[in-house]
């Protein structure tokens, strides 16, 4: 049987389709199984969209052929994977980060789908309206598709309004399998975020809160989701982050991750000890941390994505202010 025949112009359609009506679902005013439903829409969505790119880029959307059975496509999972093999996510559009984002979204479509999913919709909600603008990003440069052309921007967040807090403390029914897969699908989260932000990730395409205007208020990082529920699903408790996931990187690996993130000069580690001075880089627990008997500081995804997005001109003079400074010490 010969492979049937796929049209990456209909790839494409049907995602924005499968996209316009998870955004049109999640903001009926009255609506059961809301999430749930938005979720599937939401990965088929990109589903689809990461196929027409593999299409367009000639590149395979079928898994091998096993005799006696019918072709089959790509999961999510695998597309995912083989858009990032060969680099189809556009400049602007950090595909590590977009990886982590629609891979939490399938985990609870699983949950969902095959059997059912505890009241996550507060854990997902920035995992969702998140989702939503990469994919916005990813379509217009990708293929020229504006999804604004289709809908009101002011429904694109998800909704007339957000949480107050993107990831609140949760307080499971006391059924011991309700409480088993909160902690499961927390601690899933957890180490999605955790290796993101480990790779130099853009966390802000991972998951994010927006406002109306859909300007971020807050970005999702691993240590919003350190809370545990008991195994009598009546306590909460709260658990430390490992600095060993989040802060993986001694100063030669953050510089070497940084240049290899940015289009300027190489830098060294005069840089990196002019930016900590002027910026007091070693006092942001977000981006470096320094256990009490060792004698440096590890330092995080955010470390490398902050000073991977500086320039050349900044570096440059924050070099020459440090100088001064030194030599302003000597005297």
């Amino acid at each position: 049987m010969a492979q049937p025949y796929v049209s990456s112009r209909r790839l494409v359609a049907n995602s924005l389709s499968a996209m316009l009506s998870a955004i049109e679902v999640y903001n009926k005013p009255r609506m059961e199984y809301r999430d749930e439903v938005t979720v599937v829409l939401i990965v088929n969505a990109w589903e689809l969209a990461l196929k027409a790119a593999l299409k367009q880029a000639k590149k395979r959307v079928f898994y091998r052929k096993k005799t006696g059975q019918p072709y089959r496509t790509l999961a999510v999972e695998d597309a995912l994977k083989q858009a990032l093999n060969h680099n189809l996510f556009p400049p602007g559009v950090d595909g590590t980060a977009v990886a982590a984002n629609v891979s939490a979204l399938v985990e609870y479509r699983n949950r969902a789908v095959h059997l059912y999913a505890a009241d996550l919709g507060e854990m997902v909600y920035p995992f969702m309206q998140t989702s939503v603008l990469n994919y916005r990003d990813y379509m217009l440069d990708r293929f020229n598709k504006d999804l604004a052309d289709s809908i009101t921007w002011q429904l694109l967040p998800l909704g007339a309004r957000t949480p107050s807090e993107p990831i609140q403390f949760m307080k499971a029914d006391p059924s011991k399998s309700a409480v088993a897969e909160v902690r499961e699908f927390i601690d899933g989260l957890r180490r999605l975020l955790d290796e993101a932000q480990a790779a130099g990730g853009d966390m802000q395409r991972v998951a994010s809160v927006y406002d109306v205007h859909l300007r971020s208020t807050k970005t999702v990082t691993s240590r919003d989701l350190e809370v545990a529920v008991a195994n009598d699903g009546e306590k909460v408790v709260v658990r430390k982050a490992d600095p060993n996931q989040t802060h993986p990187y001694s100063a030669t690996e953050l510089l070497q991750r940084v240049n290899a993130k940015r289009a300027g000069r190489e830098l060294n580690s005069r840089d990196h000890q002019a930016l900590c001075w002027k910026e007091h880089l070693r006092d942001d627990p977000r981006m470096a941390w320094k256990h009490g008997n060792a004698a440096t500081h590890v330092w995080s995804g955010d470390a490398v994505n902050h000073m991977a997005k500086l320039e050349d001109g900044y570096y440059d003079q924050v070099r020459s202010e440090y100088n001064a400074y030194l030599q302003s010490k000597r005297v």
